[in-house]
């Protein structure tokens, strides 16, 4: 590598990072404006640019030459460094990101500082360590909405400030080399394209699966109150409850109904009604235990699953909702009350259909008695025909009051 012309390799690594820069940078500004993917693209424009103004100049050009080269990729590492702040939401730093292009710069209009390769190359290699250290940290010690994936990018970038540590150590122990460039530059060059586009595409990774994870956050999630949903709960509840009975542990579902709910709707305005649905998602997740699942399944209808729990407990939970929601700061014309249906697996069935049709069985009986307060499903009522009421997702519309 060190017999490569440095004009040569520059040359020839500028189409590609002025493209895949491109490329990223157009892919940032689609959609949803990734702010992550945006500096990453520019961070590579920026190095192309560097390489394209970096090729050799004779005379007075060599020092203009120097200063932008290394001015622009240094500014680069400033930007790679934003980007993964950007990750984690955390505002730009427009000073910092100054601060390492600008006292290279200044480094430069001492005619001593650009002809000593010494010189250059520890001057570069602290200030890119300075910003490489900065992005480490925002990937390991500051780890809020990363992914595995930002193992890939920290060891891209663990490398990259070894290697440069090592060509500063390499240039100390071996002094000034004669000429304008070290003979190991055109090595150096060749490492900077492969880490800008190696860490670009991590990054990339990291933003795709970031995105993969809110989609699936949305498609499994209530909007308003940020419960599971109703899909959610047959895919989650249903292997929670396979699980369940095959360790023969016991099982409950709770359905829980807001009693009156079409009447604050209709007197308050839905805007309190949603207020009311957010209160009492959060008296469910104050409630409920680490490993219980809460859902909401429709309108102002509840599902708690809680495994390893039978009747009595079922109904000391139940309690604590009922209790829990009365003392809701969030009251309109009256203390909000709930009306729970409980079942029990596996003696009230197996399938997580008919639980919860037959939950909802007796979450109306709990109507009927009065509203709030909860009702064990006793059987009897439900035959072949609700179990395939419960199948096909449906419910008996004909037993529902008009006022619930």
């Amino acid at each position: 590598m060190g017999h490569l012309d440095a004009r040569t390799l520059l040359i020839a690594e500028i189409p590609v990072l002025l493209l895949v820069g491109g490329l990223i940078l157009a892919a940032a500004l689609l959609g949803r404006r990734d702010r992550t993917l945006g500096w990453t693209g520019v961070s590579l424009l920026l190095v192309g640019l560097g390489f394209l103004l970096g090729v050799d100049a004779p005379g007075s050009a060599w020092q203009q030459s120097v200063t932008r080269f290394g001015a622009l990729l240094i500014l680069a590492h400033a930007c790679i460094w934003t980007g993964v702040r950007a990750f984690s939401g955390k505002p730009v730093r427009w000073l910092w990101i100054a601060v390492g292009p600008l006292a290279w710069c200044a480094a430069c209009q001492w005619p001593g500082f650009v002809l000593s390769g010494v010189a250059r190359v520890i001057t570069y290699g602290l200030l890119v360590l300075a910003y490489t250290g900065a992005t480490l940290w925002e990937l390991g010690v500051e780890p809020r909405g990363k992914t595995r994936l930002a193992v890939l990018p920290f060891g891209i970038l663990l490398l990259h400030g070894l290697l440069t540590f090592m060509r500063m150590l390499v240039t100390i122990l071996l002094g000034p080399e004669p000429g304008r460039l070290r003979f190991d530059f055109p090595m150096a060059v060749f490492e900077g394209m492969l880490f800008f586009i190696g860490v670009a595409f991590a990054i990339l990774m990291m933003v795709g699966a970031r995105a993969e994870r809110r989609y699936r956050h949305a498609a499994l999630h209530d909007a308003l109150t940020g419960l599971a949903n109703r899909r959610a709960l047959f895919e989650q509840g249903g292997d929670l409850l396979r699980d369940v009975l095959a360790q023969r542990r016991p099982l409950v579902l709770l359905m829980c109904d807001l009693d009156r709910f079409k009447r604050i709707n209709d007197e308050h305005g839905h805007e309190t009604g949603d207020r009311v649905l957010a209160a009492f998602a959060g008296v469910l997740r104050r409630v409920v235990r680490a490993g219980d699942l809460c859902a909401r399944i429709g309108g102002e209808e509840f599902v708690v699953l809680a495994p390893n729990m039978d009747a009595e407990g079922a109904l000391g939970l139940a309690e604590r909702i009922r209790d829990q929601l009365r003392q809701c700061e969030c009251r309109v014309c009256e203390p909000l009350s709930a009306s729970i249906g409980i079942v029990c697996a596996p003696q009230d069935g197996d399938d997580l259909g008919i639980l919860l049709a037959r939950a909802d069985q007796a979450m109306y009986r709990a109507k009927d008695a009065g509203r709030d307060c909860a009702r064990l499903w006793a059987g009897g009522a439900e035959d072949a025909a609700l179990a395939a009421v419960a199948r096909g997702g449906g419910r008996c519309a004909s037993q529902h009051p008009v006022d619930a």
